[in-house]
């Protein structure tokens, strides 16, 4: 899936040497679900001289893990780098046991303000990050190397470890603030998941769904299929970045509310309304290099 545009753009490549001195020879992942898997596949394809050391509280996924030579068996606290790839509700006790841990700690949370407060009380400096990408299947069994190929990976810091690392996967490391990361995020990425969960409930309760389902094509099937996603993975977003997504879901409450009120009387305008939308989304997707083809979306937490 090649990307392109300021955020898409063709990752630097990180060398062997580069990778050497800023991430070292040893990376522990904690949780081995889609990205925690995934991160390791890509790390053993880009550099297979690097010790990739692996973790999950499940013992089926470990052991899978171990079977396809995903990770090794070992601590990751040892590792010059930990990813903390775990679901968002386990991140505090982890955190608590990262306390005095002489390694770089980073993280692919989906919101990063709260689990920034949660590494400070932990006394972790935790470098917060998040990659943009994602699938609808989830757990190891849905784990690719190519998965953060020319993804933006948002880093609320440039710490040279883990920017390698990010560049090292196909990655394109993307510098903010934990506010502002899940600001943006709560209109781009939460909301939608809020929006493709309400639209599926809504047809659900009318009492022609059956014959609805019968008919429905690829406009239900692209804008539902966020509601086929993680619903643990959405409540744990849900819980840790609330109030933003309530000013999201208002906005998009509030623009619905004016195609509502324009259906209503029949006006004119309401193919202005359309175009404006077209020429936002077209613009997007160009500068974005998504295009617009909906096989390279995937749900990006």
């Amino acid at each position: 899936r090649a990307r392109a545009g300021p955020l898409r753009g063709r990752a630097r490549r990180t060398s062997r040497r580069e990778f050497r001195e800023h991430i070292g020879m040893r990376v522990g992942i904690f949780g081995l679900g889609l990205i925690g898997s995934s991160l390791a596949l890509a790390l053993r394809s880009a550099r297979p001289d690097v010790h990739v050391v692996g973790s999950d509280p499940d013992p089926v996924t470990m052991h899978r893990a171990l079977a396809r030579r995903v990770t090794a068996a070992g601590d990751p606290r040892d590792a010059d780098v930990v990813v903390l790839a775990a679901p968002i509700p386990a991140l505090p006790e982890l955190l608590a046991g990262l306390s005095g841990c002489r390694a770089v700690v980073t993280d692919v949370a989906s919101t990063k303000v709260r689990v920034l407060r949660w590494a400070a009380a932990a006394g972790v400096d935790l470098v917060g990050g998040h990659p943009m990408c994602g699938r609808e299947r989830s757990g190891i069994g849905a784990a690719v190397p190519d998965l953060f190929q020319g993804a933006p990976w948002i880093l609320t810091r440039d710490e040279p470890q883990v920017t390698a690392l990010v560049r090292a996967v196909g990655a394109v490391p993307v510098f903010m603030d934990a506010e502002r990361h899940d600001r943006l995020v709560a209109g781009t990425s939460h909301a939608a998941f809020v929006l493709s969960a309400a639209y599926v409930l809504a047809l659900a309760g009318d009492p022609e769904w059956p014959a609805m389902q019968e008919v429905a094509g690829t406009g239900f099937r692209d804008l539902s299929r966020l509601a086929a996603g993680d619903p643990a993975l959405y409540a744990a977003i849900a819980s840790t970045n609330r109030e933003r997504m309530v000013e999201s879901v208002r906005a998009v409450e509030a623009s619905l509310a004016r195609f509502r009120r324009h259906l209503e009387a029949g006006d004119g305008r309401l193919v202005e309304l359309f175009e404006e939308a077209r020429r936002i989304r077209e613009r997007w997707a160009r500068d974005s290099g998504f295009g617009m083809d909906p096989a390279a979306f995937g749900g990006d937490g």
